[in-house]
């Protein structure tokens, strides 16, 4: 089923490591699709080639979304913890 999230904040360029941590904690082992700026999340899925078909039962160009694999243990590594 796909998701749909709005991260709130001012309309800047936003990257999916600054996507909240508690709802990426919920796609764990999951493959996630989010909108070309990072704000939604727009499906996610264990397999590449559903999480396809769900972007585009969304509406989405799934050549225009970022692809992002969360980790399935419980740490999460964001963008001050990978630089």
């Amino acid at each position: 089923m796909p998701h749909s999230q709005q991260t709130s904040g001012p309309p800047v360029q936003v990257t999916p490591d600054d996507f909240p941590l508690e709802e990426l904690r919920k796609h764990r082992g999951h493959w996630v699709a989010f909108s070309a700026d990072g704000r939604r999340l727009i499906a996610s899925s264990t397999e590449l080639s559903t999480l396809d078909v769900l972007v585009r039962t969304a509406g989405e160009d799934p050549e225009q979304v970022l692809l992002e694999r969360i980790p399935d243990g419980e740490f999460i590594a964001s963008g001050l913890e990978l630089s």
